[in-house]
């Protein structure tokens, strides 16, 4: 649970800088949100929730430590819908989240809930990246009746085989994941968005991004208890070897999922090659597969009019 400690002020020059950066990317795609403030559950912070167009809700849940501005792109090929994009408890300019002594289905349950609560939503389609697709199938097995469908974007954390590349596990390391943190954490803007090429981005995709892309990179990761919120979630979910065995799903939780579920995995993804996506798809019960070719983790980056029309097919009448 967080203390007061926790919970960001909205006049702190860092959460300036995160909204303009973020207000500058939005504007680049031409779009226009509306920002609420929800509270989750009994915790005592809030999630910051981005409203962006009108007509059938879509929910949007990232992956990472939780912002949801590098969907950004991705909300710009989802026309004619109202999107609602969660930035989780940790990321996107909520509250901070200490992740370490959480119970994480528990956590990722709540988290969604709270936002389809908040919205009156049920029966809604949720698009989800990695971790975030995570958290999205425990809410669809759990609550089925609040999920028509899922999308999930990238691998999804911590399923049967998959596992983050060794260097990204090594930030649950106490001490080892606070220095490699630092080594990586940019001094400025990197414009050259280096981070995403070890997601399996090439150079020239990276290129095409605008410089807002970058800022919100630089600016996110500088907000408050950034840091306690991506090391403690990192920690939570895993270890050095690979997952932590009460955050893995295994194929009999896969086989639980009623709803019709849409994989748009890149074949460049570190955390797990295109077989092994077909492989965890067959275990759902209505899986449809794409592997997006020459593609990262976030594969809407690579490919954005291509992911962006197999989701508007996929969610059309849903």
């Amino acid at each position: 649970m967080n203390g007061p400690s926790f919970l960001l002020k909205e006049n702190d020059p860092r959460v300036v800088d995160a909204r303009v950066a973020e207000q500058k990317l939005l504007s680049h795609y031409k779009l226009d949100a509306h920002i609420r403030y929800i509270p989750f559950g009994d915790f005592g912070y809030k999630i910051r929730v981005l409203e962006i167009g009108a007509g059938k809700p879509v929910v949007i849940v990232p992956g990472n430590t939780g912002d949801a501005f590098p969907l950004i792109p991705l909300m710009a090929q989802l026309t004619g819908r109202r999107v609602i994009a969660v930035n989780r408890p940790g990321g996107g300019m909520s509250d901070g989240m200490d992740h370490r002594n959480i119970d994480f289905r528990k956590y990722a349950v709540q988290t969604v809930a709270s936002v389809l609560d908040a919205f009156h939503l049920d029966d809604v389609p949720i698009v989800a990246h990695s971790i975030g697709g995570h958290m999205s199938i425990l809410t669809a097995i759990d609550r089925p009746e609040r999920v028509s469908t899922l999308v999930l974007l990238g691998v999804p954390g911590n399923l049967i085989s998959t596992s983050p590349p060794a260097a990204l596990r090594a930030l649950s390391v106490p001490g080892l994941g606070h220095l490699l943190y630092h080594l990586v954490m940019p001094k400025k803007p990197d414009k050259s968005l280096g981070s995403l090429r070890f997601m399996g981005h090439p150079p020239e995709t990276l290129a095409e991004l605008p410089d807002a892309f970058s800022d919100c990179y630089y600016d996110f990761q500088r907000l408050p208890h950034y840091k306690i919120s991506s090391l403690s979630l990192m920690r939570r979910i895993n270890t050095l070897r690979g997952s932590r065995p009460d955050v893995l799903l295994h194929k009999e939780d896969l086989n639980r999922v009623k709803q019709p579920t849409l994989f748009l995995w890149g074949t460049n993804d570190p955390f797990g090659d295109a077989e092994t996506g077909r492989q965890i798809a067959s275990y759902f019960q209505q899986p449809e597969f794409h592997a997006i070719q020459s593609a990262g983790h976030l594969p809407w980056l690579d490919r954005p009019e291509t992911c962006g029309s197999l989701i508007m097919k996929f969610i059309e009448h849903r």
